[in-house]
């Protein structure tokens, strides 16, 4: 059985794809033989043009294999739950990345999730069940948990029914923050929501609907990451006032929940996602590895590893 996590924050911009997608790869990479499946939730498709490049992509939203047809059949769109056949091969170098394999996204799943909204079936309790674990009945009817070590879903940044899937199905999540104001209120916020509100919304509801293996009942809080934290040489901490004040106050609140290393601001791990390779391929880069960005990505991914195998 797959450890299933869910890389998720109320605010966009904050890294979480790309923490996503560096942790995935670097799954594959340093902890051989582990198989990971990433899953890109959110519409914006990120996730999915890094893994599969921008043609590559085109041709799986035309072909409708992406994670679109898991949802289409509560909206009527379709009228089977799909199988395998949405989970692709990446354009990534096979040589190390071989194990990871994506379920890419559309720009219309923004449209399906406005659907998924309005849309109800018969009894009431039961439809809110069954639309929040389509993800769940997919996996089970599918197989795909027995074929992969790690299922990491990347969410948009909101916690509307296409993460409350997401959320359903993990046995954890990872809140990525950039040490700032909001994040000290947005991200204890989430944590709550995912505890008390969707997690105890979906219990309530599992007493009334279809049994779901899959489903989780008590999805943990594997970590938070910092990301995109910024360095200043003379500085005492090595970070700006503003971030250092910040981080401060985020270490008191999360305490053992702060995993380091944290990661620094550059414009290396920009560049890697331009070029569609993980931060690891590219530690000959000034940009990368003049400034150690491969190796905090690296040792946060053994870090994030222990805590999502203890899930």
């Amino acid at each position: 059985m797959a450890k299933r996590v869910s890389v998720i924050n109320f605010k966009g911009g904050v890294g979480k794809t790309t923490l996503a997608f560096q942790l995935a790869t670097g799954l594959v990479r340093f902890h051989a033989p582990a198989k990971v499946l990433v899953v890109d939730m959110d519409h914006q498709s990120s996730l999915s043009i890094v893994c599969l490049g921008p043609q590559h992509w085109g041709q799986k939203t035309k072909a409708n294999l992406t994670i679109n047809e898991v949802f289409k059949p509560f909206v009527g769109q379709s009228q089977t739950m799909p199988g395998e056949e949405i989970v692709s091969d990446t354009q990534l170098n096979q040589t190390h990345y071989a194990n990871l394999k994506v379920v890419p996204a559309s720009l219309q799943l923004d449209d399906i999730e406005i659907e998924l909204t309005a849309s109800h079936h018969g009894n009431a309790i039961q439809s809110e069940w069954n639309k929040r674990t389509l993800i769940c009945r997919w996996l089970e009817e599918s197989g795909l948990d027995d074929e992969f070590d790690y299922i990491i879903f990347d969410c948009p940044p909101a916690t509307k029914i296409v993460s409350q899937n997401a959320i359903a199905a993990s046995h954890g999540f990872i809140i990525p923050v950039i040490p700032e104001a909001v994040m000290e209120r947005g991200a204890p916020h989430l944590f709550q929501m995912v505890q008390t509100g969707i997690d105890k919304r979906l219990k309530a509801l599992a007493s009334l609907g279809a049994p779901r293996a899959m489903h989780v009942p008590d999805t943990k809080l594997a970590g938070v990451a910092i990301t995109r934290i910024k360095t200043h040489g003379p500085a005492n901490s090595g970070y700006t006032d503003d971030h250092t004040q910040h981080l401060a106050s985020l270490q008191r609140f999360w305490k053992t929940y702060l995993i380091k290393p944290y990661i620094e601001d550059g414009t290396g791990i920009s560049q890697t996602l331009a070029e569609g390779v993980p931060v690891y391929d590219r530690a000959f880069n000034q940009n990368v590895g003049g400034r150690g960005l491969h190796t905090m990505y690296k040792d946060l991914t053994a870090a994030l590893k222990i805590r999502i195998d203890a899930l």
